[in-house]
């Protein structure tokens, strides 16, 4: 029989501020996270990366640490991380500290979130740093190709465009509409401060309380919409005379309610999900053909993607897509077999089991599911879920998913036959 770690204790403070306690006695360290929820999900198009660009404002000065090498040496210079990232459906902030250190996290996050500078001097520095970070990405064919298959696949909607905006968004930002933004999303009820470590649950909730007082109440988010994907099966080439040809293949994913995402969690995983998955031997073991090859899935509110991606020499480009075309229409047609599913079973109970050791994993799985259902979902449940998945239950999800009309395919390289290409774009017949 298994023991799982139990669930973390949730405190709703006046206003709505939600905070995630999980005591953990035996570590040495606590780890602090606050999670806005507000993302690339809820911007018009016209303020496309406003919600990046203020990730990286407020690491430029506070009010009781006005400058960013304060904010830095204030958790760096005990030994500790100070780090934040934007998603579709969030912005996070975290600090892991050594356990003596805590009262230290909260204050210069609490800082940072509810007192930040917006000098303009340092938005105007900052829009140069994000325009160079865009160009870097630009310079990266293995990160743009994800890029260009989402703007191909999605078009002008919040999943069709960059996290970081664009160097035209980004230019237009004004300090009172960056302002306006942040005085919108960083409020009490929009928030979820999640704790996990070696702390005091009455403590930590005092100190909590105390530190983020000044914030207004606000609302939830909400998020914009998602329109369907375009319609497939789609190419997108960019020729590039580079050394690698990149690749990325797209289908319609699933929500993070929907009933089939644990199923879509196997397939995933079988298909092309580490060294033991399909396309991993296939490919890469048994044909040499690339070292770079995966898979993965995204979910969002009301929809998500599932995504085949790799790098190759540029010769071997069209036996490599022909192998994974093939691959996904054995999958669709033929699904997985019963030793491939018990192995998934193992292994993600096993993932599950091992991502859990360190206090800021834990803080991070309670903070997001808080943000997303309202509440953390057990790990109990979850396994539970994962082991009711059959052999149909997969099947079913891959003819779902695996779809010609929801067939995009991006690829950058040194290549200008798109006809040649286009020729493998289908998975539900044999080219």
């Amino acid at each position: 029989m298994h023991t799982y770690p139990s669930s973390p204790q949730c405190h709703l403070l006046p206003g709505g501020l939600c905070v995630l306690i999980e005591p953990l006695p035996h570590m040495r360290s606590v780890s602090v996270g606050c999670f806005v929820g507000v993302g690339a999900g809820h911007e018009e198009r016209h303020e496309s990366g406003i919600a990046h660009f203020i990730e990286h404002m407020l690491f430029k000065g506070a009010q009781r640490h006005p400058s960013p090498k304060l904010i830095a040496d204030a958790i760096e210079g005990i030994g500790g991380i100070l780090d934040a990232y934007t998603s579709f459906e969030s912005t996070v902030y975290y600090a892991k500290v050594a356990d003596i250190y805590f009262d230290r996290a909260i204050d210069v996050l609490s800082d940072m979130l509810t007192a930040p500078r917006f000098d303009p001097l340092d938005v105007e520095k900052e829009r140069r740093v994000i325009a160079e970070e865009l160009h870097q990405t630009e310079d990266t064919p293995s990160e743009l190709v994800h890029l260009l298959l989402d703007a191909a696949m999605w078009g002008d909607q919040p999943l069709g465009r960059d996290i970081a905006g664009s160097e035209e968004t980004i230019a237009g930002l004004t300090v009172e509409q960056i302002v306006a933004f942040w005085r919108m999303h960083y409020t009490r009820r929009n928030m979820v401060i999640s704790i996990a470590g070696h702390v005091d649950p009455q403590r930590a909730l005092d100190a909590v309380a105390a530190a983020f007082d000044t914030l207004p109440e606000g609302a939830p988010g909400v998020f914009l919409p998602s329109k369907p994907p375009l319609p497939g099966p789609a190419l997108t080439l960019r020729c590039d005379d580079n050394e690698q040809g990149n690749f990325c293949i797209g289908f319609r994913g699933v929500a993070y309610t929907d009933p089939d995402r644990r199923a879509l969690l196997a397939l995933d995983t079988v298909v092309g999900s580490g060294p033991s998955s399909r396309l991993f031997q296939a490919i890469r073991e048994e044909r040499g053909l690339a070292y770079n090859i995966g898979s993965y899935s995204r979910e969002h509110h009301d929809t998500g993607k599932w995504v085949v991606f790799g790098s190759v020499e540029p010769p071997n480009l069209r036996e490599c897509l022909a192998t994974v075309m093939a691959e996904l229409r054995r999958v669709r047609n033929e699904g997985i077999t019963a030793d491939e599913l018990a192995q998934v079973k193992e292994q993600v109970k096993g993932g599950i089991l091992l991502s859990l050791e360190d206090t800021w994993a834990i803080a991070s799985r309670n903070g997001a599911h808080q943000l997303r259902y309202g509440r953390v979902i057990p790990i109990e449940q979850v396994v539970a879920e994962v082991e009711t998945v059959s052999r149909e239950d997969v099947l079913r999800v891959a003819q779902r998913v695996v779809r010609d009309e929801h067939l995009h395919m991006a690829v950058i390289g040194p290549y200008d036959d798109a006809a040649d290409l286009k020729e493998l774009l289908t998975v539900e017949q044999s080219a």
